[in-house]
């Protein structure tokens, strides 16, 4: 069994040609999909992978969807057979075993032996238990995917292996944020929001920010979910997502590859990258501050535009994440305690240094009434108010309970128009390029300004 230290690393060099297969076979070896010669089939793929399962529907499946991107398949039944050949192969897939068998002993024993003990291993999780995967990966598994998957998600997963056999395990060099001005739209930016009170709108404000954000740079916007006991980012956005923030601390390459680090993020139908939070509380823990960095680090070699919903949590954790952040966003309600609260909180943070980045305060009016004045919330702050949420619960409690989010759910309510305000001035005023128009043709005479999602 692998140390913590080595979990997650793939040490073994990828060989520009495949392997050949070991010669012992199975006397239960499952067909190939289309039955091509074993040796033909070799010269020709990209890996060869030796698949352990007793599940013959599963095998075909497998088999069928490895093959068309080009990867040769055997599958063998029995893990005496698994453990004899292993060696031959460039990655192994352990699906479900017969008794007295485990899929952990298994992984185990491969880690055991000094020929398999460096072997790519992708483990099928056979439910979505949070503690069948981590189990899988404390055996020494790669990577773990979860029943039912896509064959999509398969082949993904498989090509972040691949690209561990071919990267050097050398670390990755940290790439220096570049500081920008408030609403710079050139900038490569990392916005965090954050307030030391929860229930205040921090979540609902970046995921409308993150989507909108989507809209302007689609495929380089990530938003990171950092409220590591609480965070309810994959919610809002009705995701499920199968791998987490979780499960990419514990896979060093994925922290020094941005092209692997990609991959543990699920993608919203807006185009947004999400990583989620761990999904228990219980988990929190497990991430440090030296995780935060790395992860920051490596978002920002990955993305343009890296959005975090930090919580409220108060912790080194924190520190970390205010360092790497150019704008923070602060949601206030208009109650006295809490906004005193926040004005000593950054008070302290500024004398410190440890919020570098500018911040924007935005007044989230939670109540029918106006309780407090702008000018108000603004003295007790100390600080002026950069944006502002009208009152809308309905928009807001619809947008949570079917988890989509207000700029999509109620495109056309005061709320959106406010949060689009707000994306302008954080990420800047989205335009049409001059040279184009709507539909394709010469431009009018006057610049037309379109505003997102395509609309006028």
């Amino acid at each position: 069994m692998r140390s913590r230290k080595d979990r997650g690393r793939i040490a073994r060099a990828f060989a520009g040609a495949p392997r050949a297969a070991c010669g012992r076979h199975a006397a239960d070896v499952y067909p190939l999909a289309d039955s091509h010669p074993q040796a033909d089939i070799r010269v020709h793929v990209q890996l060869s992978i030796l698949l352990l399962t007793i599940d013959r529907s599963a095998a075909d499946s497998l088999t069928a969807a490895l093959s068309k991107p080009g990867h040769g398949v055997t599958t063998v039944a029995d893990p005496v057979d698994l453990f004899a050949a292993a060696a031959g192969y460039s990655l192994v897939i352990v699906d479900r075993v017969k008794d007295p068998y485990t899929v952990v002993a298994v992984i185990e024993e491969l880690r055991r032996d000094d020929a398999t003990s460096k072997l790519p291993v992708l483990a099928i999780a056979q439910a979505d238990d949070i503690e069948e995967r981590i189990a899988l990966l404390e055996a020494g598994a790669d990577e773990v995917i979860t029943k039912p998957f896509d064959p999509v998600e398969l082949e993904a997963r498989v090509e972040a292996v691949s690209l561990r056999f071919e990267r050097s395990t050398g670390a990755a060099p940290v790439v220096p944020l570049v500081t920008a001005s408030i609403g710079d739209p050139n900038a490569r930016r990392v916005i965090t929001l954050f307030s030391p009170k929860g229930g205040v709108g921090t979540t609902t404000i970046a995921t409308n920010l993150a989507v909108l954000s989507a809209e302007r740079h689609t495929k380089s916007t990530l938003l990171i979910d950092l409220d590591l006991s609480f965070g309810q980012v994959a919610s809002h956005l009705n995701l499920q997502p199968k791998q987490g923030l979780l499960e990419l601390v514990r896979d060093e390459s994925a922290l020094r590859e941005p092209e692997l680090f990609r991959t543990y993020a699920v993608v919203h139908p807006s185009g947004l990258h999400v990583i989620a939070a761990p999904p228990a509380p219980g988990f929190a823990s497990l991430i440090t501050a030296e995780h935060v960095e790395l992860v920051l680090a490596r978002a920002v070699e990955a993305y343009e535009v890296i959005i975090i919903d930090a919580g409220a949590t108060r912790d080194e954790r924190m520190l970390a994440i205010f360092a790497r952040s150019d704008t923070v966003v602060v949601p206030v309600v208009p109650e006295i305690p809490a906004l005193n609260a926040v004005h000593l909180l950054l008070d302290q943070l500024s004398e410190t240094g440890a919020l570098g980045g500018q911040t924007l305060f935005v007044l989230n009016n939670m109540f029918a009434k106006d309780l407090l004045r702008r000018s108000d919330v603004e003295t007790a702050l100390g600080a002026s108010i950069g944006s502002e949420l009208p009152y809308d619960p309905l928009a807001y409690l619809r947008a949570a309970n079917e988890g989509i989010p207000v700029i999509t759910s109620s495109p056309k309510s005061a709320a959106a128009a406010k949060f689009r305000e707000l994306a302008d001035a954080v990420l800047g005023k989205a335009v049409v390029p001059a040279d184009v128009s709507a539909n394709g043709t010469d431009p009018a005479p006057k610049k037309e300004r379109r505003g997102l999602f395509g609309r006028r």
